[in-house]
């Protein structure tokens, strides 16, 4: 896999992400990262999500700046991602749905 096909599924994963923590929360549920909570309690959950969602997708870019000097480094951050939230994604859902 190339890593602009590996940035391109980050970056989906976020988008993802992003829609399920929506509607998780739309249904009541509750952040456990004290970050996002603490923007979402300051900024709305529309706003402090997408805040996060942006932050999480520029550092997705930096990692992926790191193609030409550090490419082994590039790939395997953006596979560690990658693997971390679709994990978070099932494990999500798996609650919203049980």
């Amino acid at each position: 896999m190339r890593l602009r096909d590996l940035l391109t599924f980050n970056l989906f994963l976020q988008l993802a992400d992003g829609v399920v923590s929506y509607q998780a929360f739309a249904l009541g549920a509750i952040e456990a990262n004290p970050v996002v909570a603490a923007a979402i309690v300051n900024w709305g959950m529309g706003w402090g999500l997408l805040y996060n969602k942006a932050l999480a997708c520029l550092l997705l870019l930096l990692i992926f700046t790191f193609r030409y000097n550090r490419r082994l480094l590039a790939m395997r951050g953006l596979s560690v991602t990658a693997s971390v939230y679709v994990c978070a994604i099932i494990v999500c859902l798996w609650q919203l749905f049980r």
